[in-house]
């Protein structure tokens, strides 16, 4: 890509003197000035993106992140509360071969101490602000795995109660029931708290990707190279061009963009311009 030298007014200017050297020959001027023309707009739409982009990222900052600290007593947090509420439901699982030892009454002592460590642990952790995207997406499997077992061993005790083969008696379940129903609101509003936060920090999908974009880039620059070295100059059609450069100077047109543009074909130079992106060709290139 090459930067042009001087102000946009400088710059049109010489293009002018540009466009009126590639007159000797309408038919390729015309076919030159509809492909800048097209150039032009789509790296005018490409700059216009590119700028707006940081506004619209800075208006939904992502969640900021906490020292490691928080997210290990977060963690140990959340491990104890769901190690404790899934303890608290199996105790009182069906009844399988590693549970058939138990007695009713150990089982269900052992599930109450369970949940009265649960429930302050899982509502701690769901008050506290999730550390960060990565505790985010762990906190969210753990607590719908456990959430799941749990869920579902409390369903099975409300439809069975007490008779199956475990031997509990209802009114043993009255303070167990409540309990682990709370257990299990907790681990949803941990679950559902730490899929917003992951979504939250991922951000909403942009309207195209980072390849998409610099394909796109790459595309309109190897676009603006072959344009610029499209046209070639013989001696007389160099003659006039430097001519034509000669009047801007003695006009007091930039001496840097005169200078610049005596190194530069005519088509190179409206190539660049247009693909500026940000300086206004109309009424310097015509339009198709």
């Amino acid at each position: 890509m090459t930067r042009l030298s001087g102000d946009d007014s400088a710059v049109r200017e010489v293009g002018a003197a540009a466009v009126k050297a590639l007159g000797a020959d309408p038919q390729a001027a015309s076919a030159l000035f509809s492909r800048l023309w097209k150039l032009h707009l789509r790296r005018a739409r490409f700059v216009t993106s590119a700028t707006a982009q940081p506004v619209s990222s800075s208006a939904a900052p992502p969640e900021r992140e906490s020292g490691a600290l928080y997210r290990t007593v977060w963690g140990v947090l959340l491990g104890i509360g769901l190690v404790a509420a899934l303890v608290q439901a199996v105790m009182l699982g069906p009844a399988d071969r590693r549970n058939s030892f138990m007695d009713p009454s150990t089982a269900l002592a052992v599930a109450l101490v369970a949940g009265v460590i649960a429930i302050p642990a899982l509502f701690i952790v769901l008050v506290l602000r999730v550390p960060d995207h990565k505790s985010a997406r762990t906190g969210e499997t753990l607590a719908v795995l456990v959430g799941l077992i749990c869920g579902g061993i409390l369903v099975f005790r409300l439809v069975v109660g007490g008779s199956d083969d475990r031997g509990f008696d209802p009114q043993d379940l009255a303070a167990w029931l409540p309990m682990t129903a709370v257990s299990v609101l907790l681990i949803i509003g941990i679950a559902v708290r730490s899929d917003l936060v992951r979504r939250r920090s991922v951000g909403p999908a942009p309207a195209g990707s980072a390849g998409a974009q610099t394909d796109s880039v790459r595309e309109m620059r190897r676009e603006a190279e072959w344009a610029a070295s499209s046209t070639r100059q013989d001696a007389t059609a160099k003659t006039d061009w430097l001519a034509r450069l000669d009047q801007l100077g003695e006009r007091g047109v930039d001496a840097d963009s005169v200078a610049q543009a005596r190194t530069m074909t005519p088509a190179a130079w409206l190539t660049w311009l247009a693909y500026d992106g940000e300086i206004d060709i109309a009424g310097v290139i015509p339009r198709p």
